[in-house]
C-alpha cells in the first residue's frame, strides 16, 4: 500500500513540475527573435459574460488602433488567454487575479520583469473612449521602458 502511495506521489510531483515548467515556455517561445518587448494579455475564464467580451473587444481595438507599428516590429504583443486551461493556470497566481483582467507586462532579456494589472478596465467599461485611452496610456508607459527608449 505505501509503495503505491509513493509511486503516485512521485508521478504527481513529476506532473506538477511539468505543468509549472510549461508556464515558462510561453516567454521563451514568444521571444525567439527578440528578448525585449511588451505584452498585453486579456485574461479570462471559460464563462464569458457580455462585459467580459466587451473588455476583450475594446482592448483589441485600443491596441490595433494605436500600436500597429509596435505590433509589426515585435515591440508589442497582444494575447487573449483563458486562465482555466491547465497551461495558463499559473497566471492567476502570477498576477494575483480575482476576476477577468487586462495585464500589461515588460519582458526584458526573455523574462517578465514588471507587470501591471489594469484593474480600472471594469470602472471604464461604460465609456469606450476612457477605456481605450486607459489601455493606450498604460501600454505606452511600458513601451517607453523598453531598452533604448528610456
Amino acid at each position: 500500500m505505501f509503495r503505491k502511495i509513493r509511486v503516485y506521489a512521485a508521478v504527481f510531483i513529476m506532473v506538477m513540475t511539468m505543468i509549472q515548467g510549461a508556464g515558462g515556455l510561453e516567454v521563451i517561445a514568444e521571444n525567439v527573435t527578440d528578448d525585449n518587448y511588451v505584452i498585453v494579455r486579456y485574461l479570462h475564464g471559460n464563462f464569458r459574460c457580455a462585459s467580459c467580451l466587451k473588455i476583450e473587444k475594446y482592448t483589441q481595438e485600443a491596441i490595433d488602433d494605436n500600436f500597429s507599428k509596435e505590433l509589426q516590429n515585435g515591440q508589442l504583443r497582444y494575447k487573449v488567454v483563458n486562465v482555466e486551461k491547465k497551461e495558463n493556470v499559473h497566471f492567476v497566481e502570477d498576477y494575483e487575479l480575482y476576476t477577468k483582467s487586462v495585464v500589461v507586462a515588460l519582458v526584458g532579456g526573455g523574462k517578465e520583469v514588471k507587470y501591471k494589472n489594469l484593474e480600472k478596465v471594469w470602472e471604464y467599461l461604460g465609456d469606450k473612449n476612457k477605456f481605450c485611452n486607459y489601455i493606450t496610456v498604460e501600454t505606452m508607459d511600458f513601451l517607453n521602458k523598453l531598452p533604448g527608449k528610456e
